[in-house]
């Protein structure tokens, strides 16, 4: 009984343990959001009202 009870602490252990190590290997959130996600009419716009600014300086 005492057995089956220390392999079943031990299995949690080591899933805690990987969940821990998986984590602290995740790449940090990205907290911008990237030309990708965006539409190609949203950049261009962006671009010209960038530009726009710019030229008004």
């Amino acid at each position: 009984m005492e057995e089956e009870m220390n392999e079943k602490i031990g299995v949690t252990d080591m899933y805690m343990i990987h969940e821990i190590m998986s984590r602290a290997r995740m790449p940090k959130p990205q907290t911008i959001p990237s030309e990708a996600s965006r539409s190609a009419r949203q950049v261009i716009i962006a671009a010209q009202r960038r530009a726009r600014e710019f030229s008004m300086r």
